[in-house]
């Protein structure tokens, strides 16, 4: 376990099949490919250990994170210190520890409950107050207004809009950048 609270629990991917068979399975439902990927996307097993049994092995820069609820795993969060590339397209400082973060919940009957917000949340603070980040992003495709919506009430506010920055079911779409930085967080719902 890396952190939790009454919700939900975060914990390090495992280089095991439990949790590349629920990455296949989730990165191919439809509906979850609507927010990610694009409804037309399609993976292997071996495509997916491919990508993320590096980062499970702790052979990448990427931490990659299971989000559970009582036991089950329900998505998918991972962290990373910015790129060089994206610290200059996001206009962030070069001077700053700067974190980037990607999740989405992937059993789609826990959708619209507040497990994304919670999981969110949890880890910015492992990323502010154990890793002692000063800033972290997160890039939501511009037509996501909801997961918008669920950053906002994390804190986040948006910064640019990076226009054709992402490959989406075979388009380039446009992402919201936006930005975290300690005084802006809000932990359990509250201001800050």
């Amino acid at each position: 376990m890396l952190i939790k609270d009454s919700r939900v629990l975060i914990r390090l991917m495992k280089d095991a099949d439990e949790d590349y068979v629920s990455l296949l399975r989730w990165l191919n439902d439809e509906q979850v490919l609507r927010f990610i990927e694009g409804p037309s996307a399609r993976y292997t097993l071996e495509q997916i250990k491919h990508k993320y049994g590096p980062r499970a092995k702790g052979e990448h820069y990427v931490t990659p994170c299971m989000i559970e609820m009582e036991s089950t795993s329900i998505g998918y969060i991972q962290f990373y210190p910015l790129q060089q590339e994206e610290i200059k397209a996001y206009g962030a400082r070069e001077d700053n520890r700067t974190f980037g973060i990607d999740l989405f919940i992937g059993e789609s009957l826990h959708w619209n409950q507040g497990f994304g917000t919670a999981a969110l949340r949890l880890v910015t603070s492992y990323l502010f107050d154990v890793k002692g980040a000063d800033e972290i992003y997160i890039d939501p495709q511009t037509w996501n207004t909801r997961a918008i919506r669920s950053y906002e009430k994390c804190g986040f506010e948006k910064v640019k809009v990076l226009y054709g920055r992402e490959w989406f079911d075979g388009e380039r779409k446009d992402n919201q950048i936006m930005r975290l930085s300690p005084n802006r967080r809000r932990i359990e719902g509250g201001e800050p």
